[in-house]
Formats: C-alpha cells, structure tokens, sequence
C-alpha cells in the first residue's frame, strides 16, 4: 500500500470533493492516509486523471 498525502487545496466537506471528483474508479487503489494511517480506497478520478479517496475520520481527501 501506498504512503497518501493531503489533498491540496483541502475541500470543506465531501459534496465539494465529489463535485471536484466526478468519476468514479472502478478498481479502486488502496493508499495510507497520513493522519490517521488508516487505508483509503482511491475511488474518485478527477477531471486531470488524478485519483482521490475521502478518509472519513480526518475529513479530508487523500490522493497518492
């Protein structure tokens, strides 16, 4: 499993990060996330190809 970092900017609450990331990625990557270090499924495909997942406990997005 990959080492996560915060999303940058950080998105307020997650109906702005899934407005931000529309897509969704049906073989979702699994990162780390560096609050918690929990795992966080990459599911999210941003409209540059980037992958995002939401970590629920910290309430943030987390990318790889």
């Amino acid at each position: 499993m990959k080492e996560g970092r915060w999303l940058s900017p950080r998105h307020p609450d997650r109906a702005v990060f899934e407005r931000d990331f529309p897509k969704v990625h049906l073989n979702p990557l699994e990162a780390s996330c560096p609050g918690c270090r929990r795992p966080v499924k990459l599911g999210r495909v941003g409209l540059g190809g980037r992958l995002a997942g939401w970590c629920e406990p910290c309430s943030r997005g987390v990318t790889a």
